[in-house]
């Protein structure tokens, strides 16, 4: 066979190995990460996000547009990670990430840092003669109380659970916390939530245990929750619908909390 026959063979040989090398390690995997992007569903919880065709264009646009709508959705997933799904406050995981920078930073700059510790006066009796949906209705409208006192972009508030809240205060003393903590029980006693079956008022009304850290000592998230537990249960003894502070110590370390 001639060497003019040859070459003309060889390159169509090399062509078509070309094509097979683009078709099969190249788009067929793209067309079918794309098709798998297609059949991702939203996230059950929360809002969906929208549905249509696939987007015109290459297949680089088209997968570009996936990962974003991927990304869009982990954001979503992460959001609802960190936030009860009831008052929209923040939980415990979303306190712990933002005290795993802030404790270290406060003890460095020798900032105070207080934490309040909230409970609802005889909330189960307000479930009790109200219902489940009335009891829902008024921790959402605590909720919003908390959020019309607490407005500093470093405060923390979330909810522990049930019918109790959480405040941390970066660089703030005892006077300005418990300052705070009386304006907020008296808003939320302000704003008037009906309560026969309260022994306290006839309206809804909160108990807050306040832990007040050391200038610089080391300290732990379970530190300052114990002694404002330890506050809060003063509150209960002498009342209820009081505020009540505490120093925070090291042995407060050791104690075990009631609220978790």
């Amino acid at each position: 066979m001639s060497i003019a026959l040859l070459l003309p063979m060889a390159a169509c040989s090399v062509a078509l190995a070309a094509w097979w090398w683009v078709e099969h390690l190249y788009r067929r995997p793209l067309k079918r990460l794309i098709n798998h992007l297609d059949a991702v569903e939203p996230p059950a919880i929360g809002e969906a996000l929208p549905s249509g065709p696939a987007p015109q264009g290459t297949l680089i646009d088209q997968l570009n547009q996936r990962i974003i709508r991927l990304n869009d959705m982990n954001h979503r997933l992460q959001e609802q990670a960190i936030k009860d799904p009831l008052t929209g406050l923040g939980n415990r995981r979303l306190l712990e990430q933002r005290l795993d920078i802030a404790l270290p930073l406060s003890r460095r700059w020798m900032h105070t840092i207080s934490a309040l510790v909230i409970d609802v006066d005889h909330f189960k009796e307000y479930n009790d003669l109200y219902g489940h949906q009335a009891g829902d209705e008024c921790l959402v409208e605590i909720a919003n109380v908390l959020r019309d006192t607490f407005r500093r972009e470093t405060d923390i508030v979330v909810r522990l659970g049930g019918e109790e809240f959480l405040v941390v205060l970066l660089d703030a003393d005892e006077d300005e916390a418990v300052g705070l903590a009386e304006a907020m029980r008296g808003m939320l006693q302000a704003v008037g939530i009906e309560h026969e079956a309260s022994s306290v008022a006839d309206v809804v009304t909160v108990s807050i245990g306040v832990a007040v850290t050391q200038t610089g000592e080391p300290l732990s998230l379970d530190a300052m929750i114990a002694t404002a537990d330890t506050a809060l249960y003063a509150c209960k003894a002498a009342g209820r619908n009081r505020v009540i502070s505490r120093p925070v110590s090291p042995s407060d370390d050791t104690a075990i909390p009631s609220i978790a």
